[in-house]
């Protein structure tokens, strides 16, 4: 078809929502068990409902959950992997329900409850004893009226069942990453407490596990702190075949003479610990959800690692033996995850690139090959994809803060020469996250669309090593729009977006920034989505749930009390949104699910309430049943579709 000219905002999209909302998700959690492959399939099209899925020999996909199953948790509230595959079985949280269950890895088989049914107990992470007798997993307990109780749990599997869990170890705020060693004497997990958030200050932990008759204690004489402290942030623990305890570890622990500004590898012998990896990449992440894994460690002398550097992951090799780590020629890959053994010296991971859809790898450290065992289906031709540029752009008070700019494209329209492209600026969640290079169809929607993408990764991201991500401490909403600013200003005086096109967009804590922005900075920017988002600080502390409770003591440096934090002068109301709209003076849309936990509904409410008082131009859209983060396939492309008619029609306007 010949090339047509026409402004950006006139180009039609590549993409249609229903096309890439439509698809599976690509495959969660890869794994070889038995010598089959396994995976975790997430259908918008059943409202998101998680099923196991199993490839045959033949390419062909078996469904292994049955109708009526969801495999899923909501500890705290994001869950994670909510299955195990051991002993022929698969063991698994059913959302459904609340029970935990164990199916034969037959789509014939039916599902055995192993909890009772008068509890509404979530359970995550599990771990099968080597003997198979108990059920190791963490759980949170719903308490009426106050906190969730958290605490690790086993279920006797040679009891009658269904049966009760019984506490292991309890008294801390969370509990997460349970492992056992492979003689089955000693159990590792990492915990904390509020105020701190796992990625601020966590501990990592053993003691030893007694069998009494089947049932199982954990002697509280016997308890270790091994690395930690509120300035050590401790994630993904993994034994060794010999029994060595693997952790990542950043931050300060003074006590032990511990240190890393990223997240580096070490390991304890049961006498000391040592320092595996030290240089500036992070081989941790930010613990948001259970079951992630960025290593294996396949023996004593090989590990498979994903590095993050500059927000970019690199698979790599570390030699042991000699203290080096060597990065595979898989130049193009990105967005690396979930690594598990795949055997004969092989790993299984999840990895996309800058033109290609999150994928199932295999990477063999025996002949340095990396096969695309399970390829995703392409919805774009290379001609249609826009390949993102890395921005490093200075901010005002003399910092240096990153970007994602992906260009407008599409191989059936130009831009008159000379035209400047409408930018539309996203902003992640978290705050503590970060928005990688990996293809995303929703981004490739908007530059098809003939709008540039800025992907931000403000000061307080993730992928950028501690002292970036904990520079956001006490200045939520002050130094992350700041950089969000300059990501604009910088873009519009490198010639790539036109100045008042400017529109942003972003979900959680990427909408309080949305919000935030569009006050400070009103000149900016001509219109703004806002997806379940912060208008009002005091209200979000009354209403959420427990593990972001004291999240805000951090990122506003002050604790909050009460009535006395709805107060000027205090960072609680000073900082929200809502007491600056007399500033803002774009359009508007929000959206809000109804089930939201995290960011409850009153939150949009109050910020729509305050929108109408003042006459400002705005659609808001409530979706019931929906939490947070949209999961059901018509709600996503409502959504999508609705924000695009609306940049459409206040931008061409």
């Amino acid at each position: 078809m010949p090339v047509e000219i026409l402004p950006f905002l006139q180009w039609q999209a590549s993409l249609d929502p229903r096309q890439f909302y439509s698809q599976p998700s690509p495959p969660q959690y890869p794994a070889f068990y038995k010598e089959q492959f396994y995976y975790l399939e997430q259908r918008a099209a059943e409202g998101g409902r998680c099923v196991l899925a199993r490839q045959q020999p033949d390419g062909t996909k078996e469904i292994l959950t049955h109708d009526g199953f969801n495999i899923r948790s909501r500890v705290h509230e994001y869950g994670g992997k909510a299955f195990l595959l051991a002993e022929e079985h698969v063991w698994f949280s059913n959302d459904i329900d609340r029970r935990i269950y164990r199916q034969k890895l037959s789509p014939l088989a039916s599902p055995e409850a192993l909890t009772v049914a008068d509890s509404q107990d979530m359970a995550i992470d599990f771990q099968l004893t080597m003997d198979g007798k108990n059920l190791i997993f963490v759980q949170e307990h719903p308490v009426k009226d106050d906190e969730n109780e958290n605490s690790l749990c086993a279920l006797s599997l040679h009891a009658k069942l269904p049966a009760r869990p019984y506490p292991l170890v309890s008294g801390a705020d969370f509990y997460t990453n349970p492992v056992i060693s492979p003689d089955g004497s000693q159990l590792a997990w990492i915990e904390w407490n509020h105020p701190q958030m796992p990625w601020d200050g966590s501990l990592l932990k053993t003691g030893i596990l007694q069998d009494d008759h089947g049932s199982l204690s954990v002697g509280p004489s016997s308890i270790k702190t091994i690395a930690g402290g509120t300035e050590c942030a401790i994630c993904q623990l993994q034994y060794s075949p010999t029994g060595r305890l693997f952790f990542a570890l950043d931050g300060r622990d003074n006590e032990r003479g511990l240190q890393a500004d990223c997240w580096d590898l070490y390991a304890w012998d049961g006498q000391s610990i040592e320092r595996i990896t030290n240089d500036d990449g992070e081989f941790g992440e930010a613990h948001w959800i259970f079951g992630q894994q960025r290593y294996v460690v396949l023996d004593e002398e090989r590990i498979i690692a994903v590095r993050t550097r500059d927000g970019s992951d690199q698979l790599v090799e570390i030699d042991l033996l000699h203290s080096t780590v060597s990065v595979f020629d898989d130049e193009h890959s990105t967005g690396l995850s979930q690594l598990s053994p795949a055997g004969q010296g092989s790993v299984v991971y999840a990895a996309a690139s800058f033109s290609r859809a999150t994928a199932v790898h295999i990477c063999s450290t025996e002949n340095k090959e990396i096969t695309n065992w399970f390829p995703a289906e392409p919805l774009l031709d290379d001609v249609d994809i826009s390949v993102p540029q890395h921005l490093s752009y200075p901010t005002s008070d003399g910092e240096c803060s990153h970007a994602w700019y992906y260009p407008p494209k599409n191989h059936l329209f130009l831009a008159p020469e000379g035209d400047k492209p409408p930018l539309l600026v996203m902003v992640h969640g978290g705050p503590t996250s970060r928005c990688d290079s990996a293809l995303n169809y929703q981004r490739q929607y908007w530059t098809g669309r003939g709008f540039a993408v800025l992907d931000v990764n403000h000061r307080g991201s993730t992928g950028y090593c501690r002292s970036y991500r904990q520079s956001l401490q006490g200045q939520w909403g002050l130094m992350d729009s700041l950089d969000v600013a300059n990501a604009v200003e910088y873009a519009i005086e490198q010639k790539l977006a036109h100045p008042r096109q400017i529109c942003i967009r972003g979900g959680s804590a990427g909408g309080y920034l949305v919000l935030r922005a569009l006050t400070l900075f009103p000149d900016l920017f001509c219109a703004g989505a806002c997806y379940y988002g912060i208008g009002n600080l005091v209200t979000l502390m009354e209403f959420t749930h427990k593990f972001e409770a004291h999240y805000l003591d951090g990122l506003l440096a002050a604790p909050y009390h009460g009535l006395e934090s709805d107060l000027p002068g205090s960072p609680y109301y000073d900082r929200s949104p809502l007491h600056d709209l007399a500033s803002l003076k774009c359009p508007m849309i929000i959206f809000q699910g109804l089930e939201d936990k995290v960011v409850p509904p009153e939150l949009s409410r109050e910020l729509v309430k305050s929108l109408q008082a003042r006459g400002i131009y705005h659609q808001y859209i409530e979706y019931p049943g929906e939490g947070h983060g949209f999961r059901n396939l018509e709600t996503r492309i409502d959504a999508l579709e609705k924000e695009s008619a609306f940049f459409n029609e206040v931008v061409s306007g």
